[in-house]
């Protein structure tokens, strides 16, 4: 029988169970640029106001956050600066999860060895989620491409910009779909996929900050290299995402070849004959599944805070060498103490909003877990022993809470030590670390609503990812769209404040925020409590 036998009809399957997450994803991130167009289209809507945006952000320091976007003298360029940070983390998380979902998740399940018994090739449910993630992957590309037309951009560029986008999902497509084939879990291929979009997106920002041939070894760098609204816009660096798309697709069904059903490649270590003292601890074992999650997410935080933070001095010096802001700062030698307070403090603030983003993302995968361990019927195994529900849910909760606090910790430390020895001034530190604790509240309220809809409606828990998703999209792109004050002020992550590191965060957001996440938290105990486990 062919390895590819049956492709077709688990191409059926795959969109048949699926087809709501792809469809959320590709709506969802071509409305983000639909939201991006329309608030950029009435801020800039003369050639001057452009040309005075260009001037404000075309300098070098803040290349290392969207990489050298050409064209931003053009609405399109402007449009792909501010859509940037979206692209960059969206895209590829969309690829891991459709990928992961239709590969490794759905083996770990033991669904994928019933399929196939039946008559299903070996590589056949590889080849249907490929199918099925790429097909998504292209029509979302095309839509963001699509969306920015009604508001002005140069159709053949939005053309290149659509297929650039599709080009970044590919590539981590099929990044993932090897992942899925070396290690054994799903939480390890997100991991390798995560920890892979963390480097593209790093190395494209130092290879750009520094004008380099450094952004050519990134994958977030080609998308920029096609310059789709620039002078110099071509064609051709397209020819690479595809060309990696393929290779990569082609050394996964090798190694798909060459494992067992169930298994990776790399085989876990072998476990001790006998479990230490705090393993057989409820807690102890909580921290066992998720240290090295925590260790993952702290890390990866350092790395974007504390290049977030290297960043302050040249946030500075370009706001005092731009002729645009100079006249708003003033002159004279107060000139370098104003732009920290206008513009590096609240810049400091964006960034603790992105470290709070991440450390929502961790929790949220935490939660996650939970609803595994249930549909995996580990849970019903463990609560037949002498283990009440709020037992076994507690723990695990801690656990996530501690997990957050040092991801945020860590993140917050780095970026103000960046920052601190970027600008000579150690002060920085104090502000920025003590700032990053107003955020916790915020992350609450999501592991609040994970855990609420755990408890009460556990096949909904997506709901609280597209919580996630809207809050996050305002967040960043709000202030600078000049959305409502009124929506802002409702986004858990601004209700603190906008300017937390030079304003302070506001006592009554950090109140309100506490008191609703405990209460959603007391609202998932009480769900659990009540309701039948397993839920299928």
């Amino acid at each position: 029988m062919s390895a590819m036998v049956g492709v077709g009809p688990m191409a059926g399957i795959a969109l048949r169970t699926g087809w709501r997450s792809l469809l959320a994803w590709a709506l969802g991130l071509v409305a983000v640029m639909v939201l991006t167009g329309s608030s950029i289209s009435a801020l800039y809507d003369t050639p001057e106001k452009i040309a005075g945006y260009a001037e404000t952000l075309g300098g070098d320091a803040l290349t290392a956050v969207n990489g050298r976007v050409a064209g931003l003298d053009t609405l399109g360029g402007v449009l792909a600066n501010e859509f940037g940070f979206v692209l960059s983390f969206g895209v590829p998380v969309m690829a891991i999860a459709l990928t992961t979902r239709h590969t490794r998740r759905e083996e770990e399940a033991g669904r994928l060895e019933l399929l196939l018994a039946a008559r299903v090739g070996r590589r056949a449910p590889l080849g249907a989620a490929v199918l099925v993630a790429s097909a998504a992957m292209v029509v979302t590309g095309v839509g963001i491409g699509a969306a920015m037309l009604p508001f002005g951009a140069d159709p053949a560029g939005s053309l290149r910009y659509g297929l650039a986008v599709a080009g970044l999902g590919l590539v981590f497509l099929g990044v993932t779909a090897v992942a899925a084939q070396v290690v054994e879990h799903t939480r390890a291929v997100w991991g390798v996929g995560l920890a892979l979009t963390l480097v593209s997106y790093l190395v494209r920002g130092v290879g750009a900050l520094r004008d380099t041939a450094l952004v050519w070894a990134s994958p977030h760098g080609w998308v920029d290299e096609v310059q789709a609204f620039g002078v110099d816009a071509r064609w051709w660096p397209l020819a690479v995402p595809v060309a990696l798309w393929a290779g990569l697709l082609a050394l996964a069904s090798v190694l798909r070849d060459r494992r067992d059903v169930g298994a990776g490649l790399l085989r876990p270590r072998r476990a001790r004959p006998r479990a230490s003292a705090a393993l057989r601890t409820p807690l102890g074992l909580a921290w066992h599944q998720q240290r090295t999650a925590v260790a993952g997410w702290a890390l990866g935080a350092a790395a974007l805070m504390a290049v977030f933070g290297s960043l302050a001095q040249e946030i500075v010096d370009a706001v005092l060498d731009n002729p645009a802001l100079g006249g708003f700062l003033g002159a004279g030698p107060e000139a370098e103490g104003r732009a920290a307070d206008l513009v590096l403090a609240p810049m400091m603030s964006t960034f603790l909003v992105m470290l709070a983003l991440l450390s929502t993302a961790y929790v949220l995968l935490g939660v996650g877990a939970l609803r595994r361990e249930e549909e995996s019927s580990r849970l019903e195994v463990e609560l037949s022993a002498s283990r009440s529900r709020a037992g076994w849910l507690g723990p695990r909760l801690l656990v996530l809470v501690l997990g957050a606090v040092v991801v945020g910790a860590v993140g917050a430390l780095a970026l103000g030590a960046s920052a601190a020895a970027a600008l000579e001034d150690g002060s920085w530190l104090g502000d920025v670390v003590g700032a990053g604790t107003a955020q916790l509240p915020a992350v609450l309220v999501f592991l609040g609503l994970g855990v609420a809809l755990f408890g009460w409606l556990p096949r909904a828990q997506a709901l609280g990812w597209a919580a996630f998703a809207v809050a996050a999209v305002l967040a960043y792109l709000g202030p600078g769209l000049d959305l409502p004050s009124w929506l802002l002020d409702l986004t858990p992550f601004l209700t603190v404040g906008r300017d937390v590191v030079g304003e302070g965060p506001q006592p009554a957001g950090l109140v309100v925020l506490t008191v609703l996440g405990l209460g959603l938290l007391v609202a998932g105990f009480a769900g659990l409590r009540r309701r039948d486990v397993p839920v299928s």
